[in-house]
């Protein structure tokens, strides 16, 4: 059986008002909560299972998905205090019998190939494997010479990559360095340096962090329709 956890215990701060009477992850975009759009991606490439990691508003989660119509098995690890996105993926790492996990954050939009992800991570034959998608500026890019505009260029693609909040891991092998209580930005990924293998793609992804975030997404839902039900 596939299985993967989705990260879908944040406060989402950034959209309050809004998310202080839903969860982030519940928040429609095209219709459709952002949770679910990762559900359907998730089980168009074989996920059967799926652990939610959810604290805050957590009830809200069980009462959506015993009405949902999604074919997909849905279980929860609640978690009673603020444990982090390390600790909460160490906790749900319990109720994974696989021995290898999708891990997603529940807030981004994305239509990438997991299979390919799947592939390069038994190829590379690492504990894990992150996801990396191009740096896209959030701000207009200006050049000057001698106090002149020389060009201008809105919200261009830099070069770097940033990490899509997306990945696999092997349980047996990340469970233990994983932190009781911290971020795997902060606690776990600075000691796994030479251990991870990083897959970069350029396939539809989209963060929902902002009002800004949510407004583009519902802008792309059809695009988002396209890669996810019909692709």
């Amino acid at each position: 059986m596939r299985e993967a956890i989705i990260l879908a215990g944040g406060l989402g701060e950034r959209l309050r008002p809004l998310t202080e009477r839903i969860p982030k992850p519940l928040i429609p975009v095209g219709g459709r909560p952002i949770l679910e759009w990762q559900i359907y991606w998730l089980h168009k490439y074989g996920v059967k299972r799926v652990v939610l990691a959810v604290g805050y508003l957590h009830e809200k989660f069980v009462d959506h998905f015993r009405r949902s119509p999604i074919d997909v098995e849905i279980d929860y690890s609640v978690e009673r205090e603020k444990l982090g996105t390390g600790g909460a993926i160490k906790r749900a790492l319990e109720k994974i019998e696989d021995s290898s996990v999708i891990v997603t954050n529940g807030d981004n939009l994305m239509a990438i190939n997991i299979r390919e992800v799947e592939e390069y991570h038994r190829r590379m034959r690492n504990s894990g494997t992150i996801v990396v998608v191009p740096f896209r500026s959030p701000y207009g890019i200006v050049e000057i010479f001698n106090g002149l505009l020389m060009s201008f260029k809105e919200k261009p693609t830099l070069p770097y990559w940033i990490n899509a909040g997306l990945y696999i891991f092997n349980v047996d092998e990340v469970h233990e360095k994983l932190p009781d209580k911290g971020d795997i930005e902060s606690e776990f990924f600075p000691n796994m340096i030479g251990k991870l293998s990083v897959f970069m793609s350029r396939e539809l992804w989209m963060p929902v962090d902002t009002p800004k975030d949510l407004k583009r997404a519902e802008e792309m839902k059809q695009t988002l329709y396209k890669a996810i039900m019909e692709g």
